[in-house]
């Protein structure tokens, strides 16, 4: 059995009146704005580019929520960096940058961290954005509340002087610190006082602090966002983006090709065989080395997965290359961890082959019997078998990987089930045998929160005291060096004791209309964007004149 998404036109929801009652202001039809009337040139901002016709972009995925908080999945990650803007961000060339910030330094000894906000920061409602607020935010992030608190569990306080200043103190040296406060999320502080912490209000109508905010929102169909007036930065290049929700690839590329949206997301076959396959001389492609990975993660809680010899001879049965250049038309690398091939830690490591004889004799050796070429392998009169999970959107890779698994003797079925509800009620609980997955990176390589025996997302369940101490190296090492060393390890133990049998690493490849500019900038060709995000450079979009 399957479980769907339902796509449906929905009325909007409204917000309940106690919006007004914290003097937030949000911009129709959701609720009506209440800005300012007068609010001065240093604040409302106003940009003049040569063609302000919306931007299209077809997704495939529809935000769970704006709140951070809750909506941990892809879809929720790239619209929000559409509307919120941390202390720092990253640059075009991946270095870190002030953003709400002016300035920022770190004291001599690592442990304590100073930023000084802009002048005139607003959010999207004209409200001003203090250092009240950002302590607010930041000790909601750290909190119980959040699945990111590991990120922040290093802080030991948090000060402010007066409306501009912020002082954090660690209680030690954390390396990624600063990476992190580039994905902190700013709100009201009345906002992250409410009993819910702001989770209804801030999942539908986000107080954006970031060059657009959200205007629409049609569930099912579309989200619309425009410039926000009140950006302190260079205002947004194109004055509204529309997010067209396309669940299908397939249909977002006929979509593309035929003029009905300007940009999307295609995978290498769509792009080869299809797109460009056709001579769409109008279209272009711009590639970025993936910052993705994806796998099939086993439950280590359950038998027989938690034995390494079984899930070795699983991995070996699984044909990688040939996923690799035929699925993805040439446009991904065989991945033996999940740390990508451009991120500066990457570490070379032990592969795992495809071969079907030394996967039989691994088998054999876990004491599982095959009768003839065309049985499945059995041990006390059990075959072996897995049901694999995974969402719509890798169905396709889950099927072939299910193949591979078949025809090696090893019983397999795959089920689709919806993203929130796979992860709810199957992974955060682990009910399931294995699931083909797919993990994003940014340019930092801290990864407690996958790795640790503790972290959120480690729903494999690897308890691994070397990986809790790898990880803590990897944190308070006082070079570049030692954190290379300490992510180099972690990655050669992941190759080697294959708690998920890594696949391949998908190139990101955005396909859009020629007249579309700035996709692409510096040297993100070459490092990829964060996170795998195609709206990283949303801001610069724009039609060339």
């Amino acid at each position: 059995m399957s479980h769907r998404t339902l796509f449906k036109k929905s009325s909007l929801r409204r917000l309940p009146g106690l919006i007004v009652s914290l003097g937030l202001a949000l911009t129709a039809p959701l609720v009506a704005a209440a800005v300012p009337a007068q609010v001065g040139s240093s604040v409302e901002r106003t940009a003049t580019v040569a063609d302000n016709r919306p931007i299209v972009i077809g997704m495939i995925f529809e935000p769970v929520s704006f709140n951070p908080l809750r909506g941990v999945d892809s879809g929720s990650y790239y619209a929000s960096t559409l509307v919120y803007e941390g202390l720092v961000k990253y640059d075009a060339d991946m270095q870190l940058v002030p953003a709400l910030a002016e300035t920022f330094r770190v004291s001599d000894d690592g442990l304590t961290y100073y930023f000084k906000l802009r002048e005139n920061l607003r959010f999207s409602t004209g409200a001003p954005i203090t250092a009240g607020d950002v302590k607010a935010s930041l000790a909601l992030a750290a909190s119980t509340v959040s699945p990111f608190r590991s990120d922040y569990t290093d802080i030991a306080a948090i000060s402010i002087d007066g409306s501009k200043n912020i002082e954090i103190r660690l209680k030690q040296r954390s390396q990624p610190f600063l990476s992190r406060m580039a994905e902190l999320r700013i709100f009201p502080a009345a906002v992250t006082a409410l009993p819910d912490h702001g989770n209804k209000l801030l999942a539908r109508t986000p107080v954006a602090s970031g060059p657009y905010r959200l205007k629409h929102w049609e569930t099912g169909l579309e989200l619309v966002f425009e410039r926000n007036p009140y950006y302190w930065g260079k205002p947004a290049a194109s004055a509204a983006i529309v997010w067209r929700i396309i669940p299908d690839r397939t249909v977002a590329a006929v979509a593309l090709a035929k003029g009905e949206i300007d940009l999307a997301q295609v995978d290498g076959r769509m792009w080869q065989n299809y797109l460009a396959g056709n001579h769409l001389t109008d279209l272009k492609l711009d590639q970025f080395n993936g910052n993705r990975t994806i796998y099939l993660g086993f439950n280590l809680r359950k038998s027989p997965f938690d034995q390494k010899i079984v899930r070795k001879a699983f991995a070996e049965a699984l044909d990688r290359d040939t996923l690799a250049r035929v699925f993805f038309g040439g446009y991904a690398l065989v991945a033996d961890t999940d740390t990508p091939r451009a991120n500066w830690v990457f570490t070379p490591t032990e592969s795992t082959t495809f071969d079907l004889t030394a996967s039989a004799a691994l088998l054999r050796q876990a004491g599982y019997e095959r009768a003839n070429q065309n049985a499945y392998w059995t041990r006390d009169g059990k075959a072996i078998a897995l049901r694999i999970l995974t969402v719509k959107d890798l169905e396709d890779v889950a099927d072939v990987i299910s193949d591979d698994l078949i025809r090696a003797g090893i019983k397999s079925e795959v089920e689709v089930i919806e993203y929130s509800t796979l992860r709810r009620l199957y992974l955060q609980k682990g009910r399931f045998d294995a699931v083909l997955w797919s993990r994003s990176c940014g340019p930092d390589p801290e990864s407690t929160i996958v790795w640790s025996s503790n972290g959120p997302l480690n729903f494999c369940g690897l308890k691994s005291e070397p990986v809790d101490a790898l990880l803590q190296s990897g944190r308070l090492a006082s070079t570049k060096a030692e954190r290379q060393a300490a992510y180099g390890d972690l990655q050669k133990y992941l190759a080697r004791e294959l708690p998920w049998a890594f696949l391949v690493q998908p190139k990101l490849l955005v396909a859009h209309k020629n007249e579309i500019i700035n996709v692409q900038k510096g040297r993100q060709a070459q490092l990829g964007l964060p996170w795998d995000n195609p709206t990283f450079n949303a801001a610069d979009w724009q039609r060339h004149p």
